[in-house]
């Protein structure tokens, strides 16, 4: 039997004598340095993303996708899933609505269309682009 306690492990020892009677001694020695992590990279764990995953990333994706044309009346939408699980994402959108705007402003409205998805399941947009036609074509 063993117990943390304080950086060290607290072991139960019972002696011949103690052991009889029934009662234990506790000994205190310290916790042996081991590392947090695997020695070895074939010892990790790595998480993948399933096909269930990938399903429901994409769908969200087309969701996004359908959002943002419909909100900025967008001629080209691309939303990629980078990591295969839908949480991180990038984003170009190409649209005569960022006419006359700030590349911060254009961001804001992107993110407007898709804020639902934003604070549910997609945990961050990696790299957004947001031009108008001209600014695609020149």
């Amino acid at each position: 039997m063993a117990q943390l306690f304080s950086g060290r492990i607290i072991t139960a020892m019972a002696s011949a004598s103690r052991a009889a009677a029934g009662s234990r001694a506790w000994v205190a020695r310290p916790l042996a340095a081991a590392p947090l992590v695997a020695a070895r990279p074939s010892q990790l764990l790595i998480a993948r993303a399933s096909s269930m995953d990938n399903n429901i990333g994409s769908a969200l994706m087309d969701q996004m996708r359908g959002k943002i044309q419909a909100a900025l009346s967008a001629e080209l939408v691309q939303v990629e899933d980078m990591q295969g699980d839908g949480r991180h994402v990038e984003i170009v959108v190409v649209s005569k609505e960022f006419e006359g705007k700030s590349a911060v402003n254009r961001q804001r409205m992107v993110y407007k269309a898709i804020w639902e998805e934003l604070q549910e399941t997609v945990h961050a947009v990696d790299a957004m682009v947001t031009k108008t036609p001209e600014e695609m074509s020149g």
